[in-house]
């Protein structure tokens, strides 16, 4: 009896912290259908900062048409007042990496993760190193 309850033992340890872990989010099929129809699509996330708490990031895509609009609203929180900066651009979606051409000419690279997830990336599509739990999440959608 003692040898199939330490057989036992281990499933039921796995079962448990299985249960504990959150499900993951479905995924946010806005982002490709925004490809293909009008709308406008929010992530939102807090990203690692160097010199400063965090930088919380707002990244808005929007479609009309032919047109391709972004704007990005990153704060840098450090002290009591954090440093705003916002730029607005042409987003283009390619083999599931998101780009924003800033009008002032700064290129910026999202990979989409298949549960909606947008995750930074340098200039060639490769994660940044040390910054894997840097994502912008799904926050709102309205696609037509």
């Amino acid at each position: 009896m003692k040898s199939a309850s330490r057989r036992l033992l281990p499933l039921v340890a796995a079962c448990l912290l299985s249960a504990c872990e959150p499900a993951p989010e479905p995924p946010s099929p806005a982002l490709p259908q925004l490809g293909q129809a009008d709308g406008r699509v929010q992530w939102r996330g807090l990203l690692a900062c160097a010199d400063c708490d965090g930088i919380e990031a707002l990244l808005v895509l929007e479609r009309q048409g032919d047109v391709h609009r972004y704007d990005l609203v990153e704060t840098f929180l450090a002290g009591p007042e954090g440093a705003r900066f916002a730029e607005s651009g042409q987003w283009r979606l390619e083999d599931g990496m998101l780009r924003l051409q800033g009008e002032r000419g700064a290129l910026r690279l999202y990979a989409l993760l298949p549960d909606g997830r947008l995750q930074p990336r340098d200039g060639r599509g490769r994660p940044f190193r040390r910054r894997d739990g840097d994502f912008l999440v799904p926050a709102d959608a309205d696609v037509r």
